[in-house]
């Protein structure tokens, strides 16, 4: 994931010699056995990957990342048929936010030649040793997406999933994101999407209904029993509201940013259609977007109502990920 601004290279494409940098491996030398949950703001990306939360074998091995594939694909089946990960081989993928490799090794493995750029050096070590288990071949570097060190027009694919939404400076981004697209090039991003009904629905009511509750006597029981959130995340959850009060639930900024990714996130937005469309407007053609995954895991029988038929309809429109395609002009 992105973070603050600032660049240090850790393995990057040939084009980069000509900035000074060097080609890397996607060797790891030491095995990554554990991790822990995030305790600042500062380190939220840094110490912290979605995939943790969700596997139980010990981080960095074969078994960690087949249980992050697997749950990803479960929640997310509709990825294969926005993204065609196949349709890419033979061409130059950058992932810009690239995470703990899970999509990247989609990539690599269909035939790409593959970069994965992310600020955060626990997802850049991850993505090195699963790449390093499944022998694959890619490249990683440690880069702001502000700033991508690639000569200009590097790239037939500029891949983003869940990322650009946490960056405040997301025009740089995009600019960024042209400016290494060669000439007919696709960006394919996925945001948080603002008319969805996790935004409206849980995040905007009932999350914020739960978290008044967890102050309460007993509050953090029925909250639990409810909503079957770790036990962390609620404990983030009651410092917000101990450090901010009120304001927690008021500051829309401030609560929307707490409640997509956990506590201690530093910033989330959401976009609409328009929002999107308008964010890659002049210097891009093309632009089409989808929407997916409505996201109703905290609601009984939500998992079942997402993969009926109506539910497979609702998310078309009310899903909580939109998806932009666009060529550079």
């Amino acid at each position: 994931m992105e973070g603050p601004d600032s660049t240090e290279e850790l393995g990057s494409p040939a084009c980069l010699s000509a900035l000074g940098g060097s080609a890397g491996s996607s060797r790891l030398s030491d095995p990554v056995t554990s991790a822990k949950e995030p305790t600042s703001t500062p380190e939220f990306w840094s110490d912290y990957q979605p995939g943790f939360r969700f596997a139980h074998s010990p981080v960095g091995t074969k078994g960690f990342f087949e249980e992050v594939s697997a749950y990803r694909l479960a929640v997310e089946p509709h990825i294969d048929g926005v993204v065609h990960f196949d349709q890419w081989a033979g061409k130059d993928v950058l992932e810009a936010g690239c995470g703990i490799g899970t999509d990247g090794a989609r990539f690599a493995s269909g035939g790409a030649r593959y970069t994965g750029a992310d600020f955060s050096g626990t997802a850049l070590s991850l993505a090195r040793r699963r790449f390093q288990l499944e022998g694959l071949d890619g490249r990683f570097l440690k880069s702001s997406l502000t700033h991508l060190p690639f000569r200009d027009c590097s790239f037939d694919l500029v891949f983003s999933h869940g990322v650009i939404h946490h960056i405040r400076d997301v025009e740089s981004v995009v600019r960024e994101f042209r400016r290494v697209l060669r000439a007919g090039g696709t960006a394919l991003v996925m945001v948080y999407h603002r008319h969805s009904l996790n935004y409206h629905l849980t995040i905007q009511t009932v999350r914020r209904a739960a978290a008044g509750l967890l102050l309460l006597p007993g509050g953090p029981k029925v909250v639990a029993k409810v909503t079957h959130e770790p036990e962390e995340v609620l404990d983030g959850q009651r410092q917000l509201l101990t450090e901010h009060g009120l304001r927690y639930l008021t500051n829309g900024e401030l609560f929307l940013s707490n409640n997509t990714d956990g506590p201690g996130n530093p910033y989330s937005r959401v976009y609409s259609r328009a929002e999107l469309r308008a964010l890659f407007g002049p210097g891009w053609r093309d632009q089409s977007t989808e929407v997916r995954y409505l996201n109703l895991r905290l609601y009984p029988g939500g998992s079942r109502l997402s993969e009926s038929t109506a539910g497979r309809r609702l998310e078309r429109t009310m899903g909580w990920h939109l998806y932009l395609r666009a060529l550079r002009a």
